[in-house]
């Protein structure tokens, strides 16, 4: 895509998000806020369950890291538990995240 044309779409796609918004807003009487931008666009399904659960599952881990006693393989085995997924999923989502990350540098 073209710099210029992607930056058309951006901006419209920042128009209707907005407009779309405050109609979201008013129709569940709510007040502007950043939790209820989330929830809005989670209801608009513009961001992926799947996304979410890596998100989530990639926070907790590095809260987890930080604890005096961390262990790599308990942590998967608590995280897994905590959100009623399997330790494989578990896995393949730190796995992704490092992969992300080392492409990132």
């Amino acid at each position: 895509m073209i710099q210029g044309n992607r930056k058309h779409v951006l901006d419209k796609f920042q128009e209707y998000l907005s407009e779309n918004y405050q109609m979201w807003r008013t129709k569940h009487h709510v007040e502007k806020s950043d939790a209820h931008l989330v929830t809005f666009m989670i209801d608009q399904d513009l961001i992926p369950s799947t996304q979410i659960q890596r998100f989530t599952i990639t926070e907790a881990f590095a809260k987890l890291r930080e604890e005096p006693y961390f262990q790599k393989t308990q942590a998967v085995h608590t995280l897994a538990h905590r959100f009623n997924v399997s330790e494989r999923t578990v896995w393949n989502i730190l796995k992704h995240r490092k992969t992300i990350n080392e492409k990132n540098r």
